[in-house]
């Protein structure tokens, strides 16, 4: 699990200058600051380095992403701003920078490796930061909304796509055995025997009955049992002479029935083109919109472009006009995303009409197929093959119509009624000529039994073997889909059982932190619960009971009540989702909590998250200090963030870290700023010193009391060191303190006055003779304290006793 080392950010936002955090990689932070002093650019920082975006900065007039808004716009052009990360895991350490390139603003990070890469990739997938405005943004989602948010956090999306493919293949498998009819086939041969022999057959034993009734006249000795018998039997009862009239029996036969065949075809073919008129008709009520599906590829192009750095310039990449490079990539996604759902709509009727197609295309084969049997090629069949071709031509023409409309081409659309047009009489005329003339080969052999005996079998056998074979098609199909329909369905529970699993899992901790905090609110049961439309998800609803009432929560719930659920649902997708980063950031998130709601949220982050690192922004004060109060003794670094105009956003530096800087500043002789660092450490001296010594202030209130000036406490110091007449009341360096005093002030807040390296050195070593006399230099290094006053002895003293002054009360 990965944590925090070291922050440091610069020209980001409010912050102009370097800001350094440097933390052990198990402590978390807790910063206040007034709203603008700059605690929410740290957040800003951290998302745009995890995502190469800012979601709050993002806008139409500021760009998608918000980069433009990111840098600050005090930073000199030629200067990069940027944001370096250092990790428990080193192998992520890294700086992002924010620099121009020729006048783009152009991102690039340090480390370039692919555990890297693939560590960023992880941000989309874990929840790391909340911001106040975002408390609500889930709880209020629809609930397509909340299904998609989760679904993209947890990989659910995947899974759905893996359903879609499956369900593609269950719908695939029944258009093709709507498309291939076989039914409609197997009635036509049952058709064909009936006519032969005055019965239907549906299994071997009836076939077998069948063709011992036929056969029994002839009196062979033979026994009819199975398949081979029967080729036995007809290889019996042939005569060479008969070989060409049962052929073309045969023929007559086949051609027949493709004829009769037709009309259940073109039938089905016109139901089937009136359904997908009818969605036609619904959709292209827009055909604009549908017209503008064919720029897609082209604006995708422009897109990709403009993505991959390939075209830089403040121009559209298609047209070439002047454009804001970041509002044409936002304009282009959106133009894109609405396409896309417009060609969604346009394929799935497309694929209604290669249905179709595949529909005519089947008679059409059938007819292809006829015309080349042998009785039409017969000269005396001329004309009824003419009329054959006729309509094979009808059908043709009919598809290649259907072929040659385009999407958009809505009046020249053909109505049902107008599709395909089947001369009935003709059909009939066809049938009963060749039916004709295949009674006539039997009539001049009418006296022949044998032969009309082999040419019924012929006949017979072929259809029921056509018959066999359909229906092992058809049960091969029914199979498949029975098979894929299986997958389909169990695939479908297995994803409900598992979000469903998820839900629960992430419902339950949602709801002991909810009760956590609010356990007389006479609210339970809050439950993330995913909502279905048959087989498909269509969305995730918030239920709980409020008082044994069922309800969503916007119902009852107060905003401080719905942004404690908001807060609850993060902590819960923290636990949940983040399975890399053992970090999380907070900020501002409890401005609507009254101060019992405020004192549980702290205790429930210290019982539940102690093992989490936690960015804590505040800026209530009062919370502060509570939280200062609650987290002594947890590894938790507390400070506070102020602005100034010459560095912007920075941390209030703890007073080791400010006498380092003030020392490596005299070293490199460098006064610049340094008056002002003096007299900070001057100001935090005096405030611990006259907290030890309980120097008593005049009263102000909170935010003017933490602004107290040195010149003020100074002075009541003194008071209180006259007052308990101790011996460091009359000291020359207290005097020469007060006068120095004013060197820090002139340096801070007068910018004409030019600061001088010697004049501040002596402020400085002034200020450190006065934390000589108050402070245990070489022993427990600690303030004297009023919590070490000797009554006895009646003196003041440092915990272990080296550092001691008189002090009467």
């Amino acid at each position: 699990m990965v944590k925090i080392k070291e922050i440091q950010i610069s020209g980001i936002r409010g912050i102009r200058k370097n800001l350094n955090i440097t933390l052990d990689s198990s402590k978390s932070i807790l910063i206040y600051g007034d709203n603008g002093s700059g605690k929410s650019s740290i957040t800003d920082a951290i998302e745009w380095f995890y995502s190469d975006r800012v979601e709050h900065l993002s806008s139409e007039e500021i760009g998608r992403k918000g980069i433009n808004a990111l840098r600050s716009v005090f930073l000199p052009e030629d200067e990069a701003a940027y944001a370096e990360l250092r990790f428990s895991d080193s192998r992520f350490d890294s700086r992002k920078e924010l620099f121009y390139k020729r006048s783009k603003l152009t991102s690039e990070y340090s480390n370039s490796t692919e555990e890297f890469d693939n560590y960023i990739d992880v941000f989309l997938k874990e929840n790391l930061i909340l911001r106040y405005k975002d408390l609500l943004k889930f709880i209020l989602f629809t609930k397509a909304e909340k299904l998609e948010e989760i679904s993209q956090i947890i990989g659910f999306s995947e899974v759905t796509k893996v359903k879609t493919v499956f369900k593609k293949a269950v719908n695939s498998l029944k258009k093709e055995l709507k498309i291939r009819n076989v039914d409609s086939h197997i009635n036509r041969q049952q058709a064909r025997i009936l006519e032969q022999i005055g019965q239907n057959i549906n299994n071997d034993e009836q076939y077998f009955n069948a063709v011992r009734e036929l056969v029994a006249p002839l009196k062979l000795p033979a026994e009819v049992k199975d398949s081979q018998s029967i080729d036995a039997i007809l290889k019996l009862i042939k005569k060479p002479e008969d070989k060409e009239a049962l052929s073309q029996q045969l023929s007559y036969e086949k051609v027949i029935g493709v004829i009769n065949n037709l009309k259940n075809c073109i039938e089905h073919i016109r139901f089937s083109y009136e359904k997908y008129y009818e969605q036609y008709q619904t959709i292209s009520r827009d055909i604009d919109k549908f017209k503008k599906i064919s720029l897609e590829k082209l604006l995708s192009e422009g897109l990709l472009l403009l993505e991959k750095g390939i075209f830089e310039d403040e121009k559209c990449p298609l047209c070439l006009q002047e454009k804001n490079r970041e509002e044409l990539v936002e304009e282009l996604r959106e133009r894109i995303e609405e396409l896309a759902a417009f060609k969604k709509e346009k394929e799935a009727l497309e694929e209604e009409g290669k249905a179709i197609q595949r529909l005519i295309q089947n008679p059409l084969s059938e007819m292809e197929a006829a015309l080349s049997e042998t009785c039409l090629l017969k000269e005396e069949n001329s004309e009824i093959k003419s009329k054959i071709e006729q309509l094979k031509e009808s059908l043709s023409g009919a598809l290649s119509r259907f072929k040659k409309l385009t999407f958009i081409e809505r009046e020249k659309r053909i109505k049902p009624e107008e599709f395909i047009r089947l001369d009935d009489t003709m059909v009939q005329k066809i049938v009963s000529t060749l039916k004709d003339k295949m009674r006539k080969i039997s009539t001049d052999r009418k006296d022949d039994e044998k032969f009309t005996i082999n040419s019924k079998l012929i006949l017979v056998k072929d259809a029921y073997t056509e018959i066999k074979s359909l229906k092992r098609e058809l049960e091969i199909f029914k199979q498949q889909l029975q098979s894929m329909e299986l997958i389909y369905d169990e695939f479908v529970k297995k994803q409900k059982t598992a979000l469903s699993s998820f839900l629960t899992a992430i419902s339950k901790d949602m709801n002991e932190f909810y009760l956590y905090m609010n356990r007389a609110e006479g609210v339970d049961e809050i439950e993330l619960i995913p909502l279905g439309e048959g087989d498909e998800l269509v969305g995730i609803t918030i239920k709980f009971k409020f008082h044994g009432i069922g309800s969503p929560p916007d119902k009852y719930l107060s905003e401080s009540h719905l942004n404690c659920l908001g807060i609850c649902l993060f902590l819960s997708s923290v636990k949940a989702f983040n399975n890399r980063n053992k970090f999380f950031i907070l900020d501002d998130v409890i401005s609507s909590f009254d101060t019992a709601h405020r004192t549980k949220f702290a205790s429930l982050l210290m019982e539940k998250f102690s093992d989490y690192q936690i960015f804590l922004f505040t800026h209530e004060k009062d919370w502060f200090e509570y939280l200062t109060n609650a987290v002594k003794g947890k590894s938790w670094i507390i400070t506070k963030m102020v602005s100034n105009y010459e560095n912007g956003a920075e941390l209030e530096m703890p007073l080791f870290n400010l006498k380092q800087r003030i020392e490596n500043k005299f070293g490199k002789s460098d006064a610049s700023d340094l008056g002002n660092m003096i007299r900070r450490y001057l100001e935090g001296l005096l405030k611990e010193i006259c907290l030890n010594l309980e120097v008593k202030v005049k009263f102000l209130y909170n935010n003017q009391n933490e602004n107290r000036m040195s010149n003020e406490l100074f002075s009541e110091l003194k008071s209180k060191l006259k007052s308990r007449k101790c011996e460091l009341k009359d000291n020359v360096v207290l005097e020469r303190l007060h006068t120095s005093i004013f060197l820090g002030n002139k340096a801070s807040h007068d910018s004409h006055y030019s600061e001088d390296i010697n004049d501040l050195k002596t402020f400085y070593d002034a200020v450190l003779e006065l934390e000589g006399f108050f402070r245990c230099i070489n022993k427990c290094k600690r303030l004297i304290s009023k919590k070490y006053y000797d009554s006895v002895g009646k003196v003041i003293r440092c915990k272990c006793g080296s550092k001691k002054y008189n002090w009467e009360k």
